[in-house]
């Protein structure tokens, strides 16, 4: 983890990817270093603090910049050190998931399960489709997208996540599924430790020897 004042480098070469231009590189770090993050504290208060703090470009020699520094705002290093353990578990999470279906699912709704009052999430067909990413020309009948999408995705959702979920069609146009309905929950602590032990299990190097109290404690909130 970075310590306040301390210095990061990163060579261009690995932020432009198979771009040869660091036009698109340098219109992020801007961008970047204008968005603010917004963060409830425990203590009750709201930290308002930018995302990227000073950076410096360097060339050597003629050509395109090669090599960025970057530091990151002192008010955000202790964001990020509790950010950690959560940031692990989904890790963890992540990497039992079997199938593209599933973890697309699972981003769908942990975007979603810290709203409050929200439980369920209407979409078109074709837009879940689309956010679980299924191919276009594939799986083109309901039948086979709940055969070999949907329900594998809830199934391995609510194997794996510290939540659960189900799937339910709202809307039908003759004999066509219309609007589908994506419904979450939180899982009682005594299933998030039971799923803990199940996944820890499987995933041995993954995981530290028991689940932390205060995390199941902040899920369960």
């Amino acid at each position: 983890m970075a310590a306040e004042g301390q210095e990061h480098r990163i060579p261009f070469s690995e932020l432009r990817g198979n771009h040869t231009s660091n036009d698109r590189v340098a219109e992020a770090i801007l961008s970047l270093m204008q968005t603010v993050v917004r963060v409830r504290m425990s203590d009750g208060s709201t930290r308002n603090v930018h995302l990227l703090g000073p950076t410096d470009i360097e060339k050597f020699g003629p050509g395109i910049a090669t090599m960025l520094t970057y530091e990151l705002h002192p008010k955000l290093l202790p964001i990020l050190r509790d950010s950690q353990i959560f940031a692990r578990l989904e890790m963890q999470i992540l990497h039992g998931f079997a199938t593209k279906y599933g973890m697309a699912l699972y981003e769908i709704i942990a975007k979603r399960i810290g709203l409050k009052h929200v439980y369920y999430n209407d979409f078109e067909t074709e837009e879940l489709r689309d956010y679980l990413g299924v191919p276009e020309g594939r799986l083109v009948s309901f039948a086979a997208l709940r055969r070999k999408a949907i329900e594998p995705a809830v199934g391995e959702v609510n194997l794996l996540a510290p939540f659960s979920c189900r799937i339910d069609v709202t809307e039908k146009q003759g004999r066509k599924i219309t609007k589908l309905r994506v419904s979450w929950w939180l899982k009682t602590v005594e299933e998030q430790k039971v799923q803990w032990q199940a996944q820890k299990g499987q995933q041995g190097d993954l995981f530290p020897p028991a689940l932390p109290e205060m995390l199941i404690e902040e899920l369960s909130k």
